[in-house]
């Protein structure tokens, strides 16, 4: 179902059954989690906030090391958790759904602090006799404010101490953006430092400083356009902790010991020593450490299949460039060290090799936004990029000959520093296919969880973006619940989306947990498949969002039983080019549901189109959905599936049919009509040349059709050797006068007993004149005398 399409759907189904009254809740609505934060290795009770919360069973937490003990306190609007934090749960960024036992709550996120939690204190009412909170340092601050409110917190510092902060606000606020700017002052009043936005955190600040004396230190934090939306929440963590903005080199060779420069920080440059995991990694972690005290996020890196290549300067020119003595592929590292820097690197390629050359900056949270360039040995440009989907440069460049080439890399505006750094790998071309669940609705995540009622079905839009592969692929699932299932038609070649259908026995255990797609290819071609599931977590509109979450990962839960099941009766006809389909869907309804329900095609092949959302109505078994072809449509067998909805007036409820065949044939006929005219009030005939194209059994029925109004012709029948039909065309007295051009006609030809349609030879024109007044052989009326 497309987007506008699924809009409409999405009103019809409110207006249609806000009344309905159904013993099955719906899809919660998960706003946020208060306090957003906990220190990791204790317990702690959260309050989950949004609506139809009221049969809240727990979270579905995506990674290991948080696990919910108990749920209490369950209202429409919020419930609490026990929630206990392993010691080894990985600091930073966690996401979660509220999990009811009716559905799936939207994706929001949670932070693990290695340092205690601080709740702020109670405000007074009058703002002017608030004072700042004093916090011991390394404290994590559970905090809120709104409108044009500031909220401080005083610490203690001695001189040349290092005194780091960041704050997490963006990154808890869904709805309304907030928007913070954090500035640190003096006991006197005079200002230290201040951040509003940056490059590592995004519109979240961090910042860190060497006090300049010993004394208190203030921490203020607003909305940086002093108009803090709704009830703001946030996490301040405030410390001795390292803060570096950046990384270098951004990335390593899978397996190996790494040696990293932390860059940024305010007490210099540090190195530490990592073991890169065995496997490559789109973003690993690195949590920066010393003097025992360690930064409460982390910074990202690349992991690789491939060795790196550090820049070694004056690298400023194609005759400089840094060389390699390892041949391709690499992975190229430097940093854009000052305002117009330009970093130079040699390599050595065969002809006809073909590469990749993919810069990682922005990705990884650096300020660069690069242009990538490469150059023959005599420094001749043969390529370049700025952007490629992002800030990031990307080229595809097949090698012309044996030789060594140059590469470059500078910022696109001539901007540079010590935090500019950049990676790029330089690899073959390699099969690779993402999946995710599609947005069914701008700025909502609407239907991008799986919920499977118990004993039913659900289906869902499989999407993927391939990369050097273009192959049929038969897609699988793993990790799914104990009695769930699930099938998939194979994604074929030529497309990019595919329908999936859950199944959950009767006895499956409500619940939820998380679960992957895979495919595999149908040829035995080798290809790399992975989740890439992008949730827009804070949107903005038709603009890129405020703040997005890509997981490896689709959470899943199965749900009680919904009021209905579907089921449609597969058609055992094909669809022809240019024709139409009526997809029969039966509803078995609990004994207690009468309401209306919704109907829509899921998933329309290249080429088909549908009639919208039809409705079975209320206390009745049977719909229908309405198919049409084009001309184009494409000429195979696939599989769709029908969804039906209801809102429960808390949320809708959702279910599918099963998967079912639907092969397009080409035309059986086509046909052109030849001009005519019919004077009002008399008859003509219309011929209908046709031109067979594939042999069918029997006899076929032949409609004209757009006649203009009280203009009519009987339906006619035709066999597969018939090379025209004549209509005997009546016109009324009153028929409208004028040129009409819109005539065709409509051809059913019956197989396997069920009826296929076809329109042909489109845009017939029909002339109606206006009636004689009198005729040459007709004699004039003459009236008798009277005597």
């Amino acid at each position: 179902m497309n987007r506008s399409a699924f809009n409409v759907f999405r009103l019809v189904v409110g207006a249609l059954f806000a009344s309905a009254v159904i013993g099955h809740a719906g899809s919660p609505l998960f706003s946020r989690i208060v306090p957003g934060g906990g220190q990791r290795g204790t317990e702690m009770e959260i309050t989950c906030e949004g609506s139809h919360l009221e049969d809240a069973t727990g979270l579905i937490f995506y990674d290991r090391g948080i696990e919910v003990l108990s749920v209490s306190e369950t209202t429409p609007n919020r419930f609490k958790a026990k929630i206990k934090i392993s010691p080894d749960a990985e600091i930073g960024e966690h996401i979660a759904r509220a999990l009811t036992a009716t559905g799936v709550g939207e994706l929001r996120t949670f932070f693990v602090t290695p340092y205690r939690l601080v709740m702020q204190t109670e405000k007074p009412k009058d703002p002017a006799k608030a004072e700042p909170q004093a916090v011991e340092l390394n404290s994590t601050i559970a905090g809120h404010l709104q409108g044009e409110e500031v909220d401080r917190y005083v610490v203690d510092a001695k001189k040349g101490q290092r005194i780091s902060a960041e704050v997490v606000g963006v990154r808890l606020q869904p709805r309304d953006v907030f928007d913070s700017i954090l500035t640190v002052t003096k006991a006197d009043g005079t200002k230290v430092i201040e951040c509003d936005d940056s490059s590592l955190l995004l519109q979240d600040p961090v910042l860190s400083f060497i006090a300049p004396e010993d004394g208190k230190y203030t921490f203020a934090i607003k909305d940086s356009t002093n108009a803090a939306p709704g009830l703001a929440t946030y996490l301040i963590h405030i410390g001795t902790f390292p803060r570096p903005l950046a990384v270098y080199p951004v990335g390593g060779q899978k397996g190996e010991k790494l040696k990293v420069t932390f860059l940024g920080d305010a007490a210099g440059p540090f190195t530490q020593e990592i073991q890169l995991p065995d496997k490559a990694t789109e973003k690993h972690p690195l949590f920066p450490e010393q003097n025992g005290a360690v930064a409460p996020s982390p910074n990202e890196i690349r992991v690789s299949d491939f060795p790196n290549v550090l820049e070694v300067e004056p690298n400023n020119d194609w005759k400089t460039a840094t060389p390699s003595n390892l041949p391709l592929p690499l992975a190229f590292n430097g940093v854009i060290s000052e305002k117009g820097d330009i970093d130079f690197f040699k390599f050595y390629a065969k002809k006809g090799e073909e590469y990749d050359f993919t810069v990682y900056a922005r990705r990884l949270r650096s300020p660069l936004d690069s242009v990538l360039s490469i150059y023959d040995g005599k420094g001749n440009r043969l390529a370049s990029n700025d952007d490629s989907g992002s800030q990031d440069s990307y080229l595809r460049f097949k090698v012309p000959a044996d030789g060594d080439y140059e590469l470059s890399v500078t910022d696109q505006l001539g901007h540079g520093g010590p935090t500019y750094t950049y990676r790029v790998e330089v690899a073959p071309a390699k099969p690779e296919v993402a999946f995710w669940v599609p947005t069914m609705i701008p700025n909502t995540q609407e239907r991008m969880s799986v919920v499977v009622p118990k004993g039913n079905r659900y289906a869902t839009l499989l999407k993927a973006k391939r990369e050097n592969f273009a192959g049929d692929l038969a897609i699988m699932a793993s990790q799914l619940p104990p009695g769930v299932t699930m099938t998939a038609g194979i994604m074929q070649a030529a497309v990019d989306t595919v329908p999936v259908i859950f199944d959950a026995s009767d006895d499956a255990k409500v619940g939820g947990s998380t679960f992957v797609f895979g495919a595999k290819s149908t040829e035995n071609k080798p290809v790399e498949t992975s989740v890439a599931q992008a949730v827009d977590v804070v949107a903005n509109g038709n603009q890129k969002p405020f703040y997005q979450v890509i997981t490896d990962k689709l959470a899943i839960g199965v749900s009680q039983e919904a009021p209905f099941k579907l089921r449609m009766v597969e058609p055992k006809a094909p669809i022809a080019q240019s024709g139409s389909m009526t997809l029969k869907i039966i509803a078995e309804r609990k004994p207690d549901f009468k309401g209306p329900i919704a109907l829509s095609l899921l998933y329309a092949p290249p080429g088909i189109g549908s009639g919208g959302t039809s409705v079975i109505k209320e206390g009745e078994t049977e719909g229908a959905v309405t198919l049409s072809a084009t001309t184009a449509a494409t000429i195979k067998k696939w599989q769709i599936a029908v969804v039906g909805s209801v809102d429960s007036g808390t949320g809708n409820v959702w279910v599918s049919t099963q998967l079912a065949d639907l092969e397009i044939v080409p035309p059986f006929v086509e046909g052109k009509i030849a001009r005519t005219f019919v004077d009002q009030g008399d008859k003509t005939t219309i011929t209908v040349k046709l031109d067979q194209k594939t042999p069918f059994e029997g006899k076929a029925k032949i409609a004209l059709m757009g006649l203009p109004n009280k203009v009519t012709a009987e339906e006619k029948e035709f066999t597969k050797d018939d090379t025209e039909v004549k209509f005997d065309v009546q016109a009324d007295k009153t028929s409208p006068a004028g040129r009409h051009a819109g005539l065709f006609c409509q051809v059913t030809v019956m197989k396997e007993g069920e009826p296929i349609l076809q329109s042909i030879a489109q845009g017939g024109v029909l002339r109606v004149d206006p009636a004689t007044v009198a005729k040459a052989d007709v004699k004039p009326e003459v009236k008798e005398e009277k005597k």
